[in-house]
């Protein structure tokens, strides 16, 4: 391993980071920034709306229907931490729980009216983070980039023998 010079913004210089290290930084920094922005997004109860809180709801948002241990597996954490911030987002009366009309022990999860406000506007937070952070790059070099990271989604989805 080799010793590396850290800059003064506190990050490796580039020709120094692996790719795994600069992907861990880029969603690093996305998140902190988009973290800063959401917490002007209060729940009713005057609260802000936390990392936690955000996540659990934009993906009920986008799997209506799902199940707590789908959002959980979708999210990749766990299901107490998921079952806490969704009880309290069922306080503020953002989701609610309903029981499957298959099978009764299911309980499946939507978005109340009352949130919609909060996702529309995480919504235009996330055009205009993704509008920024792409400052400077032709929509060549973005559309090479995305191919370029399917490959690499693709290759880490693929059965790999040892």
């Amino acid at each position: 391993m080799t010793s590396v010079a850290i800059a003064e913004n506190g990050h490796e210089p580039a020709a120094g980071r692996s790719f795994a290290s600069q992907v861990a930084l880029i969603l690093k920094l996305l998140r902190k920034r988009f973290d800063e922005r959401a917490g002007s997004i209060m729940l009713s109860d005057g609260k802000p709306l936390t990392r936690a809180q955000w996540r659990v709801l934009a993906a009920i948002h986008l799997r209506e229907g799902a199940t707590q241990r789908e959002i959980s597996e979708t999210l990749d954490i766990g299901t107490v931490a998921t079952g806490q911030t969704i009880d309290r987002l069922e306080e503020a009366e953002w989701i609610e729980r309903r029981t499957d009309r298959s099978d009764r022990r299911v309980r499946r999860l939507y978005v109340k009216a009352p949130a919609m406000p909060a996702l529309e506007r995480l919504g235009l937070l996330s055009d205009r983070e993704e509008e920024a952070v792409m400052i400077g790059i032709s929509n060549e070099d973005m559309q090479r980039l995305s191919l370029l990271l399917e490959t690499i989604i693709d290759n880490l989805g693929a059965k790999t023998s040892v």
